[in-house]
């Protein structure tokens, strides 16, 4: 019992190490803090400080410094804490403005509903935490990549792809973050390590409701959409206890997405470019599949502005070029070790077109989306949502969302027409990945479902159309 206490400790320790080091990161990122809740921020300083322990230790492989818990967390830490003290200084006399989220609209919570809302989350995370520290890593990921990796490291103190070929070419956050956890904990440990899962989905579904909430929704609104996110059908659920890089990829993804939709619609706090753009380095270093995906954002952003031709067009899309350079700083340095080590990337995944597969592709996506199974009837809900805008869709931020769910449903279709796989196999392999590919979208279609609760809520006589930038001389970096 003793020695389960000292665990915990150390596991607690070392996660609030990530939230302080990503406290830091996104000091950096913020003209002032005023303007993000507290929770907000706590959400988007686990990615934050994720991103920045790993790559950090990918800086350490690259250097040829072995792993070891004082190397891998003092620098990182002690470079934080001096922000935070520079950042603290800085501030003492400024104004700071209240959340936007607070006075937008009138107050039309429903109580009884909050707390049945809110109750039906805990349950569930409750019951993804049990989950994942009951049982070790046992999944075909885990065992054979993720996890895999991760303990070699460990062992290792290295990153030692000597003794493995486990599509080593992938990008190694996740692997990362748990040899981080191996080294606060002092030993190999699964159950508690595989603890991260259903904080990282806590987190994802936080940063879910104040995104929400910004959009405009009410309180019982937004946890209502958060529930209905959480609870659609099993592929979210399973993730919460899988030592898997899906999870982390939505959770990026969701960040990225969201606040660069938030900052179209001109309802994003100041800093949230730069935040994104550490969001966007975490997909690109979390996951193969995260770089063209942080990609199809920039590129619905930049349709959406040169639909919707706003004032200062020019200066806007070259404001892109901030979370542009955030994909770069998490794509290149893997890019580099990859040259370096003479590593060949996705030649498993990619090797030819193969016509045949398009229409079995689209069929077997179709079947995804609406499968009650995989995500309910969150899919069907989103589809929906984005139709009942109508033409409001085609003058307004929202087609930001209906071009990126679409343009990334295009690109899974693709994804399988390339995809090396005999006859035999294909079905197969579908199966095997598209509720993960999915799940890396999902997140994003809850906030146009989101959009739709918001619109039935407002009533059929309200100006139902989110804003593109009303006022030319707001600047939210």
């Amino acid at each position: 019992m003793i020695d389960l206490a000292v665990n915990l400790l150390r596991l607690g320790l070392g996660l609030g190490a990530v939230f302080f080091v990503g406290h830091g990161i996104q000091a950096l990122a913020l003209p002032i803090s005023g303007e993000w809740r507290k929770l907000e921020q706590a959400a988007m300083n686990f990615g934050l400080g994720t991103v920045a322990l790993t790559l950090w230790m990918l800086a350490l492989t690259l250097a040829g410094i072995p792993f070891s818990l004082q190397v891998t967390l003092v620098p990182p830490v002690a470079l934080s804490g001096v922000i935070l003290i520079l950042k603290k200084r800085s501030e003492k006399g400024m104004v700071r403005r209240a959340h936007p989220a607070e006075n937008r609209k009138p107050k039309t919570e429903n109580l009884v509903w909050d707390r049945i809302f809110l109750a039906l989350l805990a349950l569930l995370l409750l019951f993804a935490t049990l989950r994942a520290t009951f049982y070790p890593m046992w999944a075909w990921d885990e065992i054979a990549t993720w996890g895999c990796k991760a303990q070699v490291y460990f062992m290792s103190l290295s990153l030692d792809l000597t003794c493995i070929e486990a599509h080593n070419y992938y990008p190694n956050l996740v692997p990362f973050l748990l040899t981080y956890l191996y080294l606060c904990l002092g030993q190999v440990n699964d159950h508690l390590a595989k603890a991260v899962f259903p904080l990282w989905g806590a987190m994802l579904l936080v940063i879910l409701g104040f995104l929400l909430r910004r959009m405009g929704l009410t309180r019982t609104q937004t946890r209502g959409t958060v529930a209905f996110f959480a609870l659609n059908g099993t592929v979210f659920i399973v993730h919460l206890h899988l030592a898997y890089a899906d999870l982390a990829l939505a959770y990026f993804a969701l960040g990225g997405a969201g606040l660069i939709y938030l900052w179209l619609q001109d309802k994003a706090p100041r800093g949230s470019l730069a935040v994104a753009a550490v969001m966007f380095a975490g997909m690109a270093w979390c996951k193969y599949e995260g770089p063209p995906l942080a990609g199809t954002v920039l590129l619905a952003a930049a349709l959406t502005l040169l639909w919707l031709r706003p004032p200062g067009l020019g200066g806007r899309l070259l404001r892109l070029g901030i979370p542009g350079a955030g994909l770069a700083s998490g794509y290149l340095p893997w890019k580099v070790y990859l040259i370096k080590n003479q590593i060949e990337a996705g030649s498993d995944h990619i090797m030819g077109f193969y016509p045949h597969q398009l229409l079995p592709s689209l069929g077997y996506l179709v079947d995804g989306l609406f499968n009650p199974f995989y995500f309910g009837i969150l899919w069907p809900a989103a589809f929906l949502a984005l139709v009942w805008a109508g033409r409001r869709l085609f003058n307004s931020a929202s087609l930001f969302l209906a071009l990126f769910l679409g343009g990334n449903l295009l690109a899974v279709i693709l994804a399988y027409v390339v995809a090396p796989t005999g006859a035999a196999e294909f079905e197969m392999y579908v199966r095997a990945t598209l509720d993960r590919l999915l799940l890396h979208l999902t997140p994003v279609a809850a906030l146009a479902v989101g959009e739709g609760v918001k619109e039935l809520g407002e009533g059929p006589g309200a100006n139902k159309s989110p804003a593109l930038f009303p006022n030319p001389h707001h600047n939210p970096l």
